[in-house]
């Protein structure tokens, strides 16, 4: 049996889709945490140094979420309008601006 998005009630389908994209998120808080606590252990100048790099890193690590939301967009009404070719060219395109 095939299940579809279109189909029942919106809240279950939100859920679903969104467990995935939080515990990635917290993977990813955790990660940071993780990696400022040691290069804490290392000195006070390599802390400073890093917290240079965060806007930056932020900023570009922003853009590709954009771009990866923008994709998934685009892809997803060319697959909608059932033009393959459409979505094979968006999806070469999209992995090349990939970083």
């Amino acid at each position: 049996m095939q299940h579809k998005l279109t189909e029942g009630p919106v809240g279950p389908h939100l859920i679903k889709l969104t467990l995935p994209m939080m515990w990635g998120l917290l993977a990813l808080i955790t990660f940071n945490l993780v990696d400022t606590y040691f290069v804490g252990q290392l000195g006070t100048a390599q802390l400073a140094a890093m917290s240079f790099t965060f806007p930056v890193v932020l900023t570009l690590g922003n853009l590709a979420f954009g771009l990866g939301i923008g994709t998934t967009s685009v892809i997803a009404r060319a697959i909608g309008q059932g033009d393959m070719r459409r979505v094979q060219r968006f999806t070469t395109n999209s992995l090349t601006l990939a970083p």
